[in-house]
């Protein structure tokens, strides 16, 4: 098939710059990325609600009136609104991702601060006190010995 061998991707220097450029040109404005949030907003409402006897221990004020159910359609699935440590530890969970949470201040321990997921942690969030900023690992350097 020559539609495979086209040379569609020559004249852009790296394959890798291009998407990254392209991610972050995506990522920049929350208009195009609202839609994904409300998306991880529902998968963590559902985790939270399925798993009822492990998250409402952690929810203060349940009740036979205000249930699990309520709490999630006040607090985790409007938009634009503060997500706790809960939240957080359901995303976690349901996407089965480990993740480390540092804080800024460095209030909490260090069993506060991993979450849940199989295998090593892969992606660490600083909280800042008002929101979660992701942090990339420092590429090490790896000098070679001259020849």
């Amino acid at each position: 098939m020559g539609w495979k061998r086209q040379g569609r991707w020559n004249s852009i220097a790296s394959t890798n710059s291009y998407r990254e450029e392209k991610l972050l040109a995506f990522f920049s404005t929350y208009n195009k990325t609202e839609d994904i949030f409300v998306f991880l907003r529902l998968v963590v409402a559902i985790q939270i609600c399925s798993n009822g006897e492990e998250y409402g221990q952690l929810i203060t004020g349940l009740s036979e009136h205000y249930t699990l159910k309520n709490w999630c359609f006040l607090y985790v699935t409007p938009a634009r609104e503060f997500t706790d440590h809960i939240m957080m530890t359901a995303l976690a969970r349901a996407l089965e991702v480990p993740l480390r949470l540092e804080r800024l201040h460095g209030v909490g321990s260090d069993e506060d601060n991993i979450y849940t997921g199989p295998g090593d942690v892969s992606v660490t969030l600083l909280y800042t006190g008002n929101h979660y900023d992701i942090i990339y690992p420092h590429p090490v350097l790896v000098e070679h010995p001259a020849d």
